[in-house]
């Protein structure tokens, strides 16, 4: 009995089928080479990531520069 394993990518989100009515411009996609060597298109969605770093967070930045003076 063989039982078929999840792969890393579709633990990462990737999937094999665009779900129906879907806009591909929405997702991206990649080319998986299998061991057989067939390639195999994945899609994922495309998510905005928000990037946040110490310059954004002003009020705490105005703490440490008040305490230092």
């Amino acid at each position: 009995m063989t039982e078929k394993k999840q792969s890393s990518f579709e633990k990462v989100g990737y999937t094999k089928q665009l779900p129906t009515n879907a806009d591909i411009r929405d997702y991206e996609s990649i080319l998986v080479k299998n061991n057989d060597g067939k390639l195999t298109t994945l899609y994922r969605k495309i998510v905005e990531k928000r990037k946040f770093d110490d310059t954004t967070n002003f009020n705490e930045s105005w703490d440490v520069f008040n305490s230092l003076l």
